[in-house]
């Protein structure tokens, strides 16, 4: 679903029609809480397992919403719209202009907000990411967070995958923080929950990056904003990322430095209060920082 396209900065707008696939309760004013948002390819070997584990986590106000585009070729759709008339928090996008997997993200972040989902859950389909999890965002969303971030390199978190994936993602997450000034354990995880005024600010911002590097792109952008990281389980599917797609997140990362050096330099202000990263059997708790400065400290 990734395109190499030229690094032009972005809010991911598509040019041509799509369509949200209504469910039965679609004319409904329903106060929808969180919005689950996972772009989807060829999943037809998976997607009613994952349905069914993802919506074992949520309330009767809560809302799935698969993102398709022409990279899904399988019976994925058609298992979907079956799911939707038996349940009506699954809303099937249907977007055929998307270029990018950053296209299928931005998409569902604005169906979520149109909706007028209060909190906006991202997560990968495939089962790379644990729909068990669930419960650790939507804690971290009632203690009030504006942003919780996935984490796998922290306790209770852990990658599961080839070597080289992960020394990619590690050294992806320490080479950020050293340039940006960034304080996040994991600045490359996908799996993440935005509140509407986090959300707002990314569809505010756009990105640049066309490809993977746009998490980080996003975890950089919310660096003053109240957030906490939640440890999670990652299974990575694929062994390796492509040169170009490395060469992208490199050029990105770059001008996020340069960006970082002209907000951030001029004055240090003190860092928000935020929690502490949470475990698996924690609860999430606020405490204040003990230093001051431009991002979080943790």
């Amino acid at each position: 679903m990734i395109e190499n396209s030229p690094p032009t900065k972005s809010d991911a707008t598509p040019s041509s029609p799509s369509t949200t696939v209504p469910t039965k309760s679609a004319g409904s004013v329903k106060p929808w809480r969180m919005g689950v948002v996972t772009p989807m390819a060829n999943e037809m070997a998976t997607v009613v397992e994952f349905l069914d584990r993802v919506l074992a986590q949520l309330g009767t106000h809560d809302v799935v919403m698969p993102v398709l585009d022409r990279m899904s070729t399988d019976d994925t759709r058609a298992l979907i719209e079956d799911y939707a008339t038996r349940d009506e928090r699954v809303r099937l996008i249907w977007a055929p202009e998307n270029r990018c997997v950053v296209d299928a993200y931005f998409r569902g972040y604005r169906e979520a907000m149109d909706l007028g989902c209060q909190w906006i859950l991202e997560m990968d389909a495939g089962l790379s990411h644990c729909p068990e999890e669930i419960p650790l965002f939507i804690a971290a969303m009632e203690q009030g967070h504006d942003f919780a971030a996935g984490c796998r390199f922290m306790k209770g978190g852990a990658h599961i995958g080839s070597p080289s994936r992960y020394l990619l993602s590690r050294g992806g997450t320490l080479l950020t923080n050293l340039l940006c000034g960034t304080k996040m354990r994991d600045m490359t995880s996908g799996y993440e929950c935005f509140n509407r005024t986090a959300m707002e600010a990314i569809l505010k911002r756009g990105v640049r990056s066309r490809a993977h590097f746009f998490q980080s792109e996003i975890r950089f952008a919310l660096r003053h904003h109240q957030w906490t990281e939640i440890p999670i389980q990652y299974r990575n599917p694929s062994a390796s990322v492509g040169k170009q797609n490395i060469r992208e997140a490199l050029r990105e990362l770059w001008c996020l430095r340069s960006e970082a050096r002209a907000t951030d330099r001029p004055e240090k202000t003190k860092a928000p209060n935020v929690a502490r990263s949470m475990s698996s059997s924690a609860a999430i708790k606020p405490v204040k920082s003990t230093r001051t400065g431009p991002g979080v400290v943790l």
